[in-house]
């Protein structure tokens, strides 16, 4: 089914998507995404009532499907051990936000994310609440069972943090990161390698951090 013979409803998003990614909000109109999408502006108003309402339809409609394709376990079990779990969680993350078949092939969207991610409008609280802290949760949960420790809040967090950081770094910065790369792979094409490298370098760190944290609570 090709983009032009989809449902109303879909083309919508996709146009929608594709224009507020590029656009931003606020240079956006209800009519240049009617326009591209192929339907007329009472179709829009119908089904999300306002652009407002298409915004958040729109950011629901992405996360859903990244999350979807990608879930943060890939598939690995809650019994697994916590190491494999953070193995395929940094994996998830960059075929999530990179890959052709997550974030990093729908266009306009992927900048869509980009913008959210620096400058988060209202829209994008009920994401964080649905998306973003459930997936942050379990990271803490899994580093919490590699370091034994439940009770260091802070220091967990920053650990999450930290892993979360590369991963989201390496596909805002990519074109930039491409360049200074020195003739590797460009960075869609190296996706495995780079989040076998996130993985060995955080659990490099998380056990660092263990140590210390065993030092300082002996002395």
């Amino acid at each position: 089914m090709t983009e032009h013979t989809l449902p109303t409803k879909e083309r919508i998003l996709i146009s929608a998507g594709d224009i507020f990614g590029k656009r931003g909000f606020s240079d956006t109109t209800i009519r240049s995404i009617a326009r591209q999408a192929k339907v007329n502006i009472a179709a829009v108003n119908y089904h999300f009532g306002d652009k407002e309402g298409l915004y958040r339809a729109v950011l629901e409609d992405v996360f859903s499907r990244g999350f979807a394709r990608f879930p943060a376990t890939l598939g690995i079990g809650e019994d697994a051990d916590p190491q494999v779990r953070l193995r395929y969680f940094i994996k998830g993350m960059f075929y999530r936000l990179q890959s052709p078949e997550g974030w990093g092939g729908m266009a306009g969207q992927g900048r869509l994310i980009s913008r959210e991610m620096l400058d988060p409008s209202p829209a994008f609280e009920t994401i964080l609440e649905k998306y973003i802290k459930p997936h942050k949760d379990l990271l803490v949960s899994i580093i919490a069972e590699i370091m034994q420790e439940t009770d260091n809040t802070t220091v967990l967090l920053a650990c999450a943090v930290s892993i979360l950081g590369q991963c989201v770094y390496y596909s805002m910065a990519s074109s930039v990161i491409d360049i200074v790369s020195d003739g590797s792979p460009p960075m869609d094409r190296d996706l495995d390698r780079l989040a076998e490298f996130v993985y060995h370098f955080s659990l490099g760190g998380i056990a660092n951090i263990k140590k210390e944290s065993s030092i300082q609570r002996k002395e």
